[in-house]
């Protein structure tokens, strides 16, 4: 089923909750929270937001995004989660 809510984050041993995007791999020193950001899909648009409760800073084109505001996000945009730097690609690359 397609969602247009997602989780990014850690998998949580103590509750068992797995995000959608599981960035557990990718950050074994473990700076990432486990309810890190949230990628939202909006009348066709891409948003990211930090979620409340973020120690470690979500970085959007070496901006830092305040906790709980949906921003915008494109194809090729650099997002960082604390030191995990990704690019954004969507499926159709616009």
């Amino acid at each position: 089923m397609f969602k247009t809510d997602s989780l990014l984050g850690r998998y949580d041993s103590v509750t068992g909750m797995t995000p959608e995007i599981d960035l557990s791999n990718e950050d074994q020193s473990r700076n990432i929270s486990r309810r890190h950001a949230r990628l939202v899909i909006k009348d066709g648009h891409f948003y990211i937001a930090e979620e409340i409760g973020t120690m470690n800073g979500t970085f959007l084109n070496g901006q830092k995004l305040p906790n709980g505001v949906l921003t915008p996000i494109k194809d090729g945009d650099e997002l960082v989660l604390c030191r995990l730097g990704i690019t954004f690609k969507t499926p159709s690359g616009k």
